[in-house]
């Protein structure tokens, strides 16, 4: 397999096409390439590079979207450029699928973007738009897949990605699928043949204090805390109630299984101060346990580093040869002007990790990947796993996914 990274930050999509396409032809040589990844701002003429993809491509199986911010091996990180990731070489195949409707079809749409996608695969690659309740985008994924397998646990692929992004507009959104930029869609490319993977989930949030059951909520709707008004269990704790300025700064932990058993973070997007509702930016389950949690801007990075070391450990093949990294915009937002450190540690990371490949990546308005497994103490951030460990995918706030790639 051989893996390629291109990046432009040119200020015209006209001059980014002519940069990527010289530095892709540069790199594959006489390779054809089999799968295809586009990350972008929003600021580009999307159609535009699309259009120059598959010209120079008939028939690429590209999927991607729009973002808070890229980087990649080659450019480092940029809030306004475009990386084009290319997969070519023999034993492997790529396949992909749209959906669009989300918001008034979610089941629709995912069933639409994965009909046409083989029975056995090695890792589902997900970019959504943030118009439906990405959780349960990622339950409806999974039953896709499950039908596919027959029941077999066996043979459960992961499912990793993430949401589209515009920086913090959030009207902007496109999600790419062969030569289309489509909105309110669901894209997936599927890799299937002599691939192998390893996935990482990781944090840097970490849990606090005592639990609490949810005990009215529907959807990313949350009414009720311990038979309590939502947003007064909050603003116990914190001694403020949630605006859209602190929706980075208290996600809770959320455990739908018990607090011996996985979890998830949940940013708060918004409070009803009438009703005691909390707006989660995925999904909350009647009767789980939540917990609060806290960060330090170390502690992201930790996060950071144990995701990429997972996915590492769980890879299997001879070596890696694609570090796809899929980090929350509100990561990006913590970080500050200190974002590119995170970059820097996927780096040491996998260095440390004894491997190289190329890397590329975005920040997202959300990430698809295996739970977190519970935190070995209170105060230590929680780590990656590896896609052996936990298969069932769910949806993430403030996370970053580690997906090696290799054969």
């Amino acid at each position: 397999m051989l893996a390629i990274v291109c990046q432009s930050d040119a200020e015209n999509t006209a001059e980014a096409v002519l940069q990527l396409m010289a530095s892709a032809t540069e790199q594959l040589g006489d390779a054809a390439p089999r799968a295809g990844l586009l990350f972008a701002s929003p600021a580009f003429d999307h159609a535009m590079l699309l259009d120059a993809c598959h010209t120079r491509w008939p028939g690429l199986a590209l999927i991607g979207g729009t973002t808070d911010g890229e980087f990649s091996s080659v450019g480092g990180l940029h809030q306004d450029s475009a990386v084009l990731v290319l997969l070519a070489g023999e034993g492997f195949d790529a396949h992909v699928g749209a959906g669009i409707g989300l918001a008034d079809d979610l089941a629709g749409a995912v069933a639409t973007a994965t009909a046409d996608l083989p029975a056995d695969a090695s890792v589902w690659f997900t970019v959504c738009a943030p118009s439906a309740d990405a959780a349960a985008v990622v339950r409806e994924l999974e039953r896709q897949r499950d039908r596919r397998r027959g029941g077999d646990a066996s043979a459960a692929w992961p499912i990793v990605g993430g949401l589209s992004g515009d920086h913090a507009e959030f009207a902007q959104m496109r999600e790419f699928c062969g030569p289309a930029a489509n909105r309110d869609s669901v894209a997936v490319l599927a890799l299937t043949g002599d691939v192998r993977v390893g996935v990482g989930i990781g944090a840097g949030w970490f849990p606090l204090g005592r639990s609490f059951c949810v005990t009215a909520a529907s959807g990313p709707v949350v009414t009720g805390i311990a038979d309590r008004p939502a947003i007064d269990v909050f603003h116990e704790h914190w001694g403020s109630v949630p605006t859209a300025e602190s929706l980075a700064a208290y996600p809770f932990a959320v455990y739908p299984d018990g607090l011996d058993g996985p979890y998830y973070l949940r940013a708060v997007l918004g409070a009803d101060r009438d009703t005691g509702a909390l707006r989660f930016a995925g999904g909350v389950p009647e009767g789980a346990l939540i917990r609060m949690t806290e960060v330090l801007p170390e502690g992201v990075l930790a996060g950071t580093a144990a995701a990429v070391r997972d996915a590492a450990e769980a890879f299997d093949g001879v070596a890696p040869k694609l570090a796809l990294i899929v980090s929350c915009a509100a990561r990006r937002w913590v970080l500050g002007t200190g974002a590119a450190s995170e970059y820097e540690c996927i780096g040491r990371a996998l260095r440390s990790a004894g491997v190289e490949p190329a890397i590329a990546g975005y920040y997202a308005y959300g990430e698809m990947a295996p739970a977190l497994p519970p935190a070995a103490d209170p105060v230590t951030p929680a780590g990656g796993v590896s896609n052996c460990v936990h298969r069932t995918s769910t949806f993430h706030n403030e996370s970053l996914v580690a997906l090696l790639i290799g054969q």
